[in-house]
């Protein structure tokens, strides 16, 4: 990893930070970003969607965790992609992660 690549990957998680996301690296739960050859993708994958689900309004009734998950998905998606388009970031959502372009050369 050269400088520039980590430099993004420290901006990308500083901005993710402010705007209240705990981001990790590599998978796992919670927000994590991982190098790209373009930039920085960004992923989230919730805790276990049942525990989830258990503790927000009790156990899921047959096939609504499949539905939650994925609202739950796309809403944290549109959160994570405004907070680093608000940061100053440009965005591509890349199926469900959203990879972080370096800026342009000077």
């Amino acid at each position: 990893m050269d400088d520039h690549e980590a430099d993004l990957l420290d901006a990308v998680r500083a901005a993710l930070r402010e705007a209240g996301f705990d981001p990790g690296s590599g998978g796992g739960e919670g927000v994590h970003l991982v190098r790209h050859a373009r930039g920085v993708m960004v992923g989230w994958m919730p805790e276990e969607i049942d525990e989830l689900h258990a503790r927000t309004s009790g156990p899921p009734t047959s096939g609504e965790a499949g539905t939650e998950l994925a609202g739950l998905h796309h809403a944290t998606g549109l959160a994570l992609g405004a907070a680093l388009r608000g940061a100053g970031f440009t965005t591509e959502t890349q199926d469900d992660h959203i990879l972080v372009l370096p800026p342009p050369p000077v």
